[in-house]
């Protein structure tokens, strides 16, 4: 079980550090590329960065939190209310980012009156991830909180 934990938080390191390098290096040439291209749109480029790099915090705050609840796995504490407490985090964090996309999309409609159809799937793309992550959030908080309940009933009883 250790090793599998391990792996994962492994994997989730590296795909943390892709996104990072990502958001710094690709990012910033896309958006500034898109500005070159429609100058009409030159005006958002910096705008548009400072978004992705503001609702990237969320999903970097996110991997902590997964680190920890990571850490407690290996600590034998999988099924306690601290976890359940971590996940909850989580969905609000979720939930955060899905609003702020939900905005995002809508005040780019409304200010620029175009809104190019890959960044419009884009968006919605991340939307629906950051709901799908909310819903898987608030299921396993439910599950850890009522086995933890179990637990402590059995504890009690033995």
């Amino acid at each position: 079980m250790h090793k599998h934990v391990r792996l994962f938080k492994w994997l989730l390191l590296g795909f943390t550090g892709l996104t990072f390098v990502f958001s710094v290096t690709l990012v910033p040439m896309m958006v500034s590329n898109i500005a070159w291209r429609r100058p009409e749109f030159q005006y958002m480029e910096y705008p548009s960065l400072f978004f992705i790099w503001a609702t990237s915090i969320g999903f970097y705050y996110i991997v902590v939190l997964i680190f920890n609840i990571c850490g407690n796995i290996e600590d034998g504490k999988a099924f306690t209310v601290s976890n359940a407490k971590l996940f909850d985090r989580i969905a609000l964090i979720g939930w955060v980012e899905l609003i702020a996309y939900f905005a995002g999309f809508v005040i780019v409609s409304i200010l620029i009156k175009y809104i190019h159809p890959t960044v419009a799937l884009v968006m919605f793309v991340v939307a629906a991830l950051c709901l799908g992550l909310v819903g898987f959030c608030l299921v396993m908080k439910r599950l850890i909180r009522r086995v933890a309940e179990i637990k402590e009933e059995n504890e009690y009883t033995v």
